[in-house]
């Protein structure tokens, strides 16, 4: 999408900066992570998503104590992507059909099938080292394409079987069971017994003025292809619930923006020129205008200052650690954070108590 056509009409924020930041000028060193696992790589596959969330879990499992695990991401994205499938043809082709997803297709995945170890489902079909799904969407794009055009609702067994063998060659097939640290487990006995994960405990936070503050609605966006609702704070408690989760040892995971100008992932920053005057209302404006889109998902592990004060949220990215001089991390400036996040997601318990209170969790 190019975005130069929408920039001019957003005169509230001022392009007064004669050159980009860097980080030797702001004085920004990385904080200490303890809750966070080591940057993957979601390479050419249009999974970041599931990296982000996996991330998030398994941060969320260092700080139960059970140390450092490697969540499978591609066990996420098989079975997110056989669901979209029989959705699309259900709705007859009027839904968005991409590999994309976000955090509620992790949890339905792992509500309806478990979750396993990287070790178990690598997702790697032809022992590739890197994930490439050029050819696997292609040829799914085309399939539901053909399917919509002929009138089918339904897939029948010899599709289904399609399906399944387009993944299994792509990805690999997903084991029955397998063996972790001694022990045999299937898909739900992992999740249930080993990890003790409850997927309801995580919910997905926005701030938008065009629906009621501390209710939930379904976000308007074509990724959000399941009409999931996310809760609605104000910008203030959107912030707030962020920086109570890092204050007491809890991450969130990032979604929103990152194809802005001034989103430089090689520097390893991210912010906005200019002074914003009024976020809940500038926030509104960019969401409405498409100037803030919703096409990228990453993990916010820690939050820090720079010589002049202004707070930086560190991110961890899934575009591997060779990808920028700060290993896959990004620095992200507070002004940036409030109008370019579309949602959070977080953990119920790291919600301050007020405002988990006024959203009836």
């Amino acid at each position: 999408m190019y975005r130069g056509l929408l920039i001019p009409v957003l005169f509230f924020f001022s392009f007064c900066e004669a050159q980009k930041l860097t980080r030797d000028q702001l004085g920004l060193v990385a904080p200490v992570t303890a809750n966070c696992t080591s940057v993957k790589d979601q390479n050419m596959s249009s999974t970041c998503w599931s990296f982000s969330s996996m991330s998030l879990l398994e941060s969320e499992f260092l700080k139960m104590g059970k140390g450092k695990v490697d969540l499978s991401e591609m066990f996420i994205a098989r079975y997110s992507m056989i669901r979209k499938i029989h959705r699309h043809l259900q709705l007859k082709g009027g839904n968005f059909f991409t590999p994309g997803g976000q955090f509620h297709d992790v949890i339905w995945v792992i509500k309806n099938f478990g979750i396993v170890p990287e070790e178990a489902y690598p997702g790697r079909g032809q022992g590739e080292n890197n994930h490439n799904h050029a050819e696997m969407d292609t040829l799914f794009s085309r399939f539901v394409g053909t399917c919509v055009r002929n009138g089918i609702t339904e897939l029948n067994e010899s599709q289904n079987a399609f399906v399944d063998s387009v993944l299994n060659y792509y990805l690999g097939a997903v084991p029955d069971e397998f063996e972790y640290r001694g022990r045999i487990y299937t898909p739900f006995s992992f999740t249930e017994q080993y990890l003790g994960l409850n997927p309801d405990d995580y919910v997905e936070i926005t701030s938008y003025t065009h629906h009621p503050f501390y209710k939930s609605f379904i976000l308007e966006d074509k990724y959000n292809w399941t009409n999931d609702a996310y809760y609605n704070v104000t910008m203030d408690d959107f912030s707030r619930i962020t920086d109570n989760a890092l204050a007491t040892g809890y991450t969130v995971s990032w979604d929103g923006d990152a194809e802005d100008d001034y989103f430089n992932f090689s520097e390893g920053l991210a912010y906005l020129p200019g002074t914003v005057s009024d976020y809940q209302l500038q926030r509104q404006q960019a969401f409405e205008t498409q100037t803030t889109l919703l096409n990228h998902m990453m993990h916010i592990v820690g939050v820090t200052k720079d010589k002049k004060g202004d707070k930086w949220y560190y991110i961890k990215n899934s575009w591997g650690g060779y990808s920028n001089t700060l290993g896959g991390f990004l620095f992200m400036r507070e002004d940036y954070f409030k109008i370019r996040t579309v949602a959070i997601i977080v953990n119920k318990k790291a919600i301050p108590a007020a405002i988990r209170n006024k959203l009836g969790l």
